[in-house]
């Protein structure tokens, strides 16, 4: 609504006023963006199966590695120190999928509540999508294999949680980036946002 002075002139619009219900340029404001709850649901499952695939592909290189030089396994992946804490990251992400009751609706939530909003926010450029998939993804397994890691007893137990986080880190980052592309594949923001900037104007 506007305020009309002397003889019909328009002087401005009315205090506090919202905007006009009729105008063509009204955005809507409850439109909603689909398949984000089964994107953010099968990221949770692909996730953790990433991890535990890059895991057991690591491990496989590490006991092939020492096997090839005529070691122990555990000499590859080092038994104190950084080098430890590694090959415990390894060895649990390769285990991960044994604890898909938790891991899975912790990436799910993850996924749901950072790169899951971005399409309602009109962010549709992919860069974005795959940055931050990578770096919940490095947050999620980097911590949890670092804490794990810290209630293990072992000589260096600084360097040996170090060497876990930023293996698990590393992990979880390869992991989060694919599930970025999983997510984009499946919602497919930009045909989404064009839809919905064509429907509103």
């Amino acid at each position: 609504m506007v305020e009309f002075g002397p003889n019909g002139s328009v002087i401005g619009p009315a205090p506090n006023a919202g905007p006009d219900p009729n105008s063509g340029y009204t955005v809507a404001t409850n439109t909603k963006i689909r398949r984000i709850g089964l994107a953010s649901a099968l990221c949770g499952i692909g996730a953790c199966f990433l991890v535990a695939l890059i895991g057991v592909i690591l491990l496989f290189l590490g006991i092939q590695t020492a096997d090839l030089f005529g070691q122990d396994a555990d000499m590859i992946f080092g038994t104190s120190g950084f080098l430890q804490g590694i090959g415990m990251a390894v060895l649990m992400s390769a285990m991960n999928w044994y604890f898909g009751y938790f891991t899975i609706p912790g990436a799910a939530l993850a996924r749901g509540f950072s790169i899951g909003r971005f399409p309602a926010r009109g962010i549709t450029d992919p860069a974005p999508y795959y940055r931050w998939g990578a770096i919940w993804g490095a947050i999620l397994v980097g911590g949890t294999t670092a804490i794990a890691s810290a209630f293990i007893p072992s000589e260096g137990e600084r360097m040996v949680i170090l060497g876990a986080a930023v293996g698990g880190g590393l992990i979880g980052a390869a992991a989060g980036f694919i599930c970025g592309g999983i997510f984009r594949g499946i919602v497919r923001p930009a045909e989404q946002v064009q839809r919905i900037q064509v429907d509103v104007f």
